[in-house]
């Protein structure tokens, strides 16, 4: 009767270690605007009134992260940014960012991988807060991902851009660590517990 919950507990354990863990890895240059410009990223299509700033700015009251932070405010036509990057082919990966809108009308914000939209956003509205996306995605070997945006009224909000590898078999995270600690504390007393009687 009592090895069953022994048993659940090392599993519980191997699972932790065993499953996918994101690599702490970002393969973008200047994913966080922290250079405080856009260098790494290739700009494109109606870029006016597009700066990267530090903070508060319009609605915003400053980066999510670190100092920088993107601000993009075109006027009628999107504006453009992209950034291609090498990988390994059949690889996954994740690519995630923040963003922050105010629900200007009109305004649109959209993400791509290699072209193909991951997120298409028609008057985005956060409440000025920054909101987390995550994508996961496959590799070809080489890839790109990019942003077009327009906000007539005011300004859409960028941080964090990130592309990073999942790896499994890897450096467990402490959480992980923690879960194997537990499942031996438990494991042993559950040996004393036998043994002392």
């Amino acid at each position: 009767m009592r090895l069953k919950p022994l048993l659940a507990v090392v599993a519980v354990a191997l699972l932790c270690l065993a499953a996918p863990m994101v690599s702490a890895q970002n393969l973008l240059t200047n994913g966080g605007f922290e250079g405080g410009s856009f260098s790494g990223w290739t700009t494109g299509g109606n870029f006016e009134f597009s700066q990267v700033t530090s903070g508060a700015f319009d609605v915003y009251t400053g980066a999510e992260e670190g100092t920088f932070y993107a601000t993009f405010g075109p006027v009628t036509t999107d504006g453009t940014i992209s950034q291609s990057f090498n990988d390994t082919a059949g690889a996954q990966y994740v690519f995630s960012f923040y963003y922050a809108a105010d629900g200007d009308d009109p305004s649109d914000f959209s993400a791509f991988w290699n072209g193909t939209p991951v997120l298409s956003l028609t008057d985005p509205n956060t409440g000025a807060q920054w909101t987390l996306e995550s994508f996961m995605e496959t590799g070809t070997g080489h890839d790109t991902i990019s942003f077009s945006f327009r906000d007539d009224p005011a300004y859409i909000a960028l941080d964090n851009v990130s592309v990073s590898p999942v790896s499994t078999g890897t450096t467990p995270e402490p959480s992980s660590f923690l879960l194997l600690g537990t499942g031996v504390l438990a494991l042993g007393g559950v040996v004393r517990r036998k043994l002392s009687r």
